[in-house]
């Protein structure tokens, strides 16, 4: 388990990791992008924020379904 820094200013809460397999041509995609605009400074990072934008996006698709 790996300890990660809140916005609590100082406290500290423990993060569960997990891996994922992730197919060569996309890590390669993944990591042309880091190198040619240089936002991210890993292959991580990189996914983390995908991955919390696909969440985001997919939960507000699940509420206007339900809505209907």
């Amino acid at each position: 388990m790996r300890v990660s820094k809140t916005e609590d200013y100082g406290r500290r809460t423990r993060v569960m990791f997990g891996a994922v397999s992730v197919p060569m041509p996309i890590l390669e995609e993944i990591d042309y992008l880091i190198e040619d605009l240089g936002y991210w400074p890993s292959r991580s990072s990189f996914v983390r924020e995908a991955c919390l934008e696909k969440i985001e996006r997919e939960i507000e698709r699940v509420k206007i379904i339900r809505k209907k």
